[in-house]
């Protein structure tokens, strides 16, 4: 299929868990808006949740070749992508620059730091009370969640939005070798098709989103997904990615959060 033959909204995808290394998502604090208030869900629960990329096909700056950053261009300079700032007058929220990064610590063993056995080490929001914030403008928001510690990151859910995924009946050579495609079509709260994409069905991934009834889905323009010229899919390997996402939430160009799944399968 030609790139004229592609519409609007059909992009390419990926689907993984968020520990999967071209990621490294697996201590992000995640959140759940829900009418009772915001639940932090325990990242030891989260550390294998589902992820759905969505990665345009059509932006400003992206070629033939994926995307190309303006010469000389400061990242101040870099252009605005209106399909990521579109998505977040719908209430998805941009992934800070140093998100990839941020990580929860690990809990020290009971022989660290003159640690006894059946020491009660402190919860997650225990931590969250207990560290303070870098001073910031009182009324800023901390990727969605006010007054947090700056080392951490919160993934919250994007109430309106969801996540549709349906069989793909479409005839395809790929009929023949006994593979199965799926049909995401990630949509925002008015029901109109935020970005569409075929990847092949998992019944892991497609049993752990419906376990959660939530998936993480990522937004942008570089998410690890579209290998550079001169190199194949195969070489293309988790840690240049994982690089490239890096480098596309440091360019502000990636968007995402927490989507309720819905299966049609």
């Amino acid at each position: 299929m030609s790139r004229r033959q592609f519409e609007e909204v059909d992009d390419h995808g990926k689907i993984l868990f968020s520990d999967d290394p071209s990621l490294r998502l697996k201590g992000v604090l995640m959140g759940l808006e829900t009418a009772g208030g915001t639940i932090t869900l325990d990242p030891a629960q989260t550390r294998h949740m589902p992820v759905a990329l969505f990665e345009f096909r059509h932006a400003l700056g992206v070629g033939d070749f994926g995307y190309v950053v303006p010469k000389g261009a400061s990242l101040d300079g870099i252009p605005q992508e209106p399909r990521i700032e579109g998505a977040i007058l719908f209430g998805m929220r941009r992934l800070p620059p140093e998100f990839p990064d941020l990580r929860l610590p690990d809990p020290p063993r009971s022989d660290d730091d003159g640690g006894r056995p059946g020491t009660k080490w402190p919860t997650v929001l225990d931590e969250l009370c207990m560290l303070e914030a870098l001073r910031r403008d009182p009324d800023e928001v901390y990727f969605g969640m006010r007054g947090s510690p700056p080392a951490y990151a919160n993934l919250r859910s994007i109430p309106g939005w969801e996540l549709h995924e349906m069989p793909d009946d479409r005839p395809g050579p790929w009929q023949d070798f006994g593979y199965t495609y799926s049909r995401l079509e990630l949509r925002t709260p008015d029901g109109e098709i935020y970005s569409r994409t075929w990847v092949p069905h998992d019944p892991e991934w497609a049993a752990a989103a419906q376990c959660h009834e939530y998936v993480v889905c990522l937004c942008g323009v570089k998410l690890g997904i579209r290998f550079p010229y001169g190199m194949t899919d195969a070489q293309y390997t988790p840690g240049m990615r994982h690089e490239s996402f890096r480098r596309g939430c440091a360019l502000g160009l990636t968007a995402g959060g927490l989507v309720a799944y819905i299966d049609h399968r």
